[in-house]
């Protein structure tokens, strides 16, 4: 007798002392899985690779990039009407007014307000136009230079308040204070008209202060057209505070949504996008995707057992086993503290009763079984362990293998991910092999005293099955095997009748195969965090229109540099990667980079609206010119930059105890969709190749983008990893267990071969159905060999059982396929409905996930009934000789 066999009789012998322990390990686990945590982050499905773990660390060192709440405005008409950009500043005013919206806001010399938007932007210019016509020829007073004056109203012009921007919009007269000038200036404006813009591209003056073509058309929707002026939707930037908490950033994007329900333009919608809103939308859909799919997955269980079982006891038995098992599972998950609320985990449950369910259903048939051959109910459970219970062993370990394999993969997530399923397939294992069969002998027992009976009678079937027909009509004798045997069960047997003829079987095979290969070849990765939104949400509708119909971008590429940065001709070199770099044809224009360097000519030019007339004194007394060997003072300047524009130079500078160790150089890009990361990161990494001479300790290109394209390469190299880590160890497990059993070392090969078929099928499967790798279906390859493998294994076992008391091998064959088929067809059922039902998912990936899977376990079930046989027959005559 096996372990497993000698386990049961264990259960059997002392079920009540079992029972206990189960239950008060239940108990110990539930105070834990009460405690668990839902909230997840981007961050969970970022690789930890070098160049996501210095993003992050630029991240906490150096403050967040591109963090802002849009604002979108859809007009049926033009959104540059003067009602509609009248109605955008109606916004920021009702933003300005508010606490919570105010107080996160981040502010600059360039944006006191923090804001950008079309109506504020076109404001501007056209008070730019009226200061040049009126400031020429005006007299300085005392002698100063005429730079001041320019400094002080380019100050002004930043420094607009609604209310003179409404006038200036809607016309009338305005007053302009000018301390250095002992009048006012009155300007006078008349309507604004949509086609005025053409006139303000056109002036040279305007393009030189204020790129206002450049800028505006980012706000603008991709259908603006300059000939006519007009565009259907527009958006308003609110920069943010990188320091502020994620509930504070939720609590204020909420406030700007509220606000916006009040605005009111020429038949005008608006929508409110923002990172925390997006967040805190999948957080919520992860929860009503637990709500939805429970229910659905344990009233699924309910109908098949009861049509399975025709018995109460049993179905209630094996309910509350999957249930412990699920309460197992959340408590280790909080005892190991990984992240349950990663929306992958929404899917363990789901897989655990799938899967769970197939072991009950293995156990109570072959129980059954052995009941009817007149076994007593101790004896029943023993020889069902020690049978049935063994392949379950095997399935089990062969499924943590697959699970476990994802331990290897960069992106936590993930990892988190295949280490809670192993523990719900162990907890599944351990309960259907112990809480099962413990109540059951006590409950039959207490039947048999009784004088009740434990099964049915099974009623004789009359007629030809299906596979009995099929039989016939190809001309296969009845005295294919023995009269005593009935073989085909309902056309499972037509695999081991296939098996006759090998190289038929193997042809088919093959065509399935190449055409299959050739779709998975060109499956390609895709990701993004938002794909986890839910497809009916206003927020997701939002954010596709966000992607689709503008070409505004808020991404940023990091080039990092770390060691001496006080060296002279480092910080020229820095200057000289920054213009560099945005000579890339993806290099956003619009958006001024930072750097040192550029911070420090931001402060010394006096045309800046960053101009500070206190670091030039410093500039100029510590840099002798500007040429990389010159004996610059550079530590000086860094100390200018903290002192007079703190808030800017920690974006740029690292200063640790006084001692500069680090810089940044921040390149604002416009990825395309994420279609040219690779090209923009071949490009910056060109750029940064100037410092590769000087005396630092590294240098390196990261960023969000760059992070992202990481991640996609780490679902690549990491589905072929998990992949041949699942491969090899259930190789090695089978062959070791049948090399033990006296079955040879090529078993476990035949096993698990048909599985190569199986991944082939399925990966071309998802390319013409569509479905991409992403970091949930990326899984997808382990879980297949891992639970594939299950179906291979039953098979193999009852063979082998069939092939010591029946002396012909198609018979045996014929046999397993037969009965252990049954069986199969159930828990694949079972395991196809569960997993489909994920389809019923309302985050897209995890949809996908679950249609995937349910492919996948659907080909390995037709592998292991109709492929498998033909590789066990051959293996058995070579090995017969």
């Amino acid at each position: 007798m096996n372990l497993i066999g000698r386990y049961e009789k264990a259960v059997s012998e002392r079920p009540g002392t079992f029972i206990v322990i189960l239950i008060a390990i239940t108990l110990f686990l539930s105070f834990f899985a009460a405690q668990m945590d839902m909230s997840f982050g981007e961050d969970d499905f970022q690789p930890d690779t070098e160049v996501a773990l210095a993003n992050r660390m630029i991240i906490e060192e150096y403050g967040l990039e591109g963090r802002q709440i849009s604002i979108i405005y859809i007009a049926d008409s033009n959104v540059l009407a003067r009602d509609n950009l009248l109605a955008q500043l109606e916004t920021e005013e009702s933003i300005a007014n508010s606490p919570i919206v105010s107080s996160i806001i981040s502010r600059s010399p360039q944006s006191p307000d923090g804001i950008l938007s079309p109506g504020r932007l076109i404001a501007q210019t056209r008070f730019i136009r009226a200061l040049i016509r009126m400031s020429e020829g005006f007299p300085q007073p005392n002698g100063n230079d005429s730079h001041t004056v320019q400094q002080e109203l380019m100050g002004r012009v930043f420094a607009l308040s609604h209310m003179e921007m409404r006038t200036i919009l809607e016309g009338g007269e305005l007053s302009v204070e000018v301390s250095t000038l002992p009048f006012p200036i009155e300007l006078e404006f008349e309507p604004y008209e949509p086609e005025m813009l053409s006139e303000y591209f056109r002036d040279p003056l305007i393009s030189m202060i204020f790129p206002l073509e450049d800028i505006l058309g980012f706000l603008l929707s991709n259908d603006y057209d300059p000939s006519t002026q007009t565009a259907g939707k527009a958006i308003t930037g609110i920069s943010v505070r990188s320091d502020i908490s994620p509930e504070t950033a939720l609590e204020a994007e909420r406030e700007v949504w509220e606000l916006t329900r009040e605005i009111h333009g020429d038949e005008l919608t608006v929508r409110v996008l923002g990172d925390a809103l997006i967040r805190d939308e999948i957080n919520q859909a992860s929860g009503r995707n637990i709500a939805i799919l429970m229910p659905v997955a344990f009233l699924f269980v309910v109908v098949v057992l009861a049509f399975m079982y025709r018995n109460v006891t049993d179905t209630i038995l094996n309910l509350l086993s999957l249930v412990l098992a699920i309460v197992w599972v959340y408590g280790v998950g909080v005892l190991l503290d990984l992240n349950l609320g990663n929306p992958m985990m929404t899917t363990v449950p789901v897989l655990i009763i799938g899967l769970g369910i197939d072991y009950g259903i293995h156990y109570t048939s072959r129980y059954r079984e052995e009941l009817r051959t007149g076994k007593d109910v101790n004896q029943a459970v023993t020889l069902t362990g020690a049978t049935v219970g063994f392949a379950i062993l095997l399935t089990t370990i062969t499924t943590i293998v697959g699970f476990m394999s994802n331990v290897t993969s960069d992106i936590s997530a993930i990892r988190d991910f295949g280490v809670l399923c192993s523990v719900g397939i162990f907890s599944a294992f351990v309960l259907m092999l112990t809480f099962f069969p413990a109540s059951k002998t006590i409950i039959d027992n207490r039947r048999m005293r009784k004088g009740k009976p434990l099964i049915r009678d099974v009623k004789a079937k009359t007629g030809k099955s299906f596979g009995k027909r099929f039989w016939s009509r190809i001309g296969e004798p009845d005295s294919f095997c023995r009269s005593d045997v009935k073989c085909v069960n309902n056309g499972l047997g037509l695999g081991a009748i296939a098996a006759r003829t090998p190289v038929r079987v193997l042809a088919v095979v093959l065509l399935i195969t190449l055409t299959a290969v050739y779709g998975g070849l060109q499956l390609e990765a895709r990701y993004d965090f938002r794909d986890f939104l839910p497809s009916d949400l206003e927020v997701t509708d939002t954010f596709n229109m966000f992607v689709e119909d503008f070409s505004f971008s808020q991404e940023t590429v990091f080039i990092l540099v770390e060691g001496d940065i006080t060296q002279p001709e480092v910080f020229w070199n820095i200057g000289e990667v920054q213009a560099r770099a945005m000579e890339s044809e993806y290099a956003v224009s619009a958006r001024e980079p930072e750097s040192p360097y550029q911070l420090a000519m931001s402060m010394t030019d006096v045309n800046s609206p960053g101009y500070n007339s206190s670091f030039a004194l410093i500039w100029a007394a510590n840099i002798q010119e500007v040429d990389v060997t010159g004996p610059d003072n550079i530590i000086a300047v860094y100390d200018g930059l903290y002192e007079y524009a703190p808030g800017d130079a920690i974006r740029v500078l690292r200063r640790e105890d006084g001692i500069y160790t680090g810089s940044v150089v921040r390149v604002p890009v416009d990825t395309m969709d994420g279609k040219r990361v690779g090209e923009i990161e071949s490009h910056m990494i060109s750029a940064a190749g100037i410092l590769d001479d000087e005396d630092l300790d590294r240098v390196l290109v990261t960023g969000g983008p760059i992070v992202s394209y990481s991640t996609f390469r780490s679902i690549n190299q990491g589905q072929i990893e998990t992949l041949m880590i699942t491969f090899i160890i259930a190789l090695i497990i089978l062959t070791i267990l049948y090399f033990y059993m006296g079955k040879g070392i090529t078993l476990g090969a035949v096993t698990i071969l048909p599985l190569v078929f199986v991944i082939s099928w399925t990966f071309g499967t998802m390319y013409f159905l569509n479905i991409p790798l992403n970091p949930v279906t990326v899984t997808i390859a382990a879980i297949t060999v891992g639970l594939g493998i299950d179906y291979s294994i039953h098979i193999t076992q009852r063979f082998l059982e069939e092939a010591e008391r029946i002396e012909k091998p198609e018979c045996a064959l014929c046999v397993a396929t037969s009965h252990t088929g049954s069986a199969l067809f159930g828990s694949a059922t079972t395991t196809i409905v569960g997993f489909g039902i994920l389809s019923l998912a309302i985050i897209p990936p995890l949809a996908q996930f679950g249609q995937v899977s349910a492919i996948s376990i659907f080909f390995a079930f037709l592998a292991s009934v109709f492929v498998s046989p033909t590789f066990l027959l051959i293996w058995y005559k070579h090995r017969k000789g």
